[in-house]
């Protein structure tokens, strides 16, 4: 992966990290994300990366929002089969 390439993926990943934190439609976002950052971290290697806390940040908000959306509904499902059940 070049240079170039690595720091725009890299910038990529940030951009769609933080729009994956706006509800309902950030899922798609932060999917886009999250491979955005499995990519760069498998194509760059040894090779130095100037946008490396983009990437670093990018790959957080990713998994932060993929945890959002998938630990809220298991709480509220959780939560209404204990309701039920009292």
């Amino acid at each position: 992966m070049s240079k170039v390439e690595m720091i725009e993926r890299s910038l990529r990943c940030l951009v769609f990290g933080l729009l994956g934190l706006l509800p309902v439609i950030g899922l798609p976002m932060a999917v886009v994300s999250a491979v955005q950052y499995r990519r760069v971290r498998r194509g760059c290697g040894t090779q130095w990366n100037p946008a490396q806390r983009c990437l670093f940040w990018g790959g957080v908000c990713a998994r932060m929002s993929l945890a959002l959306f998938l630990l809220v509904p298991a709480v509220v499902i959780l939560i209404g089969m204990i309701g039920n059940y009292y």
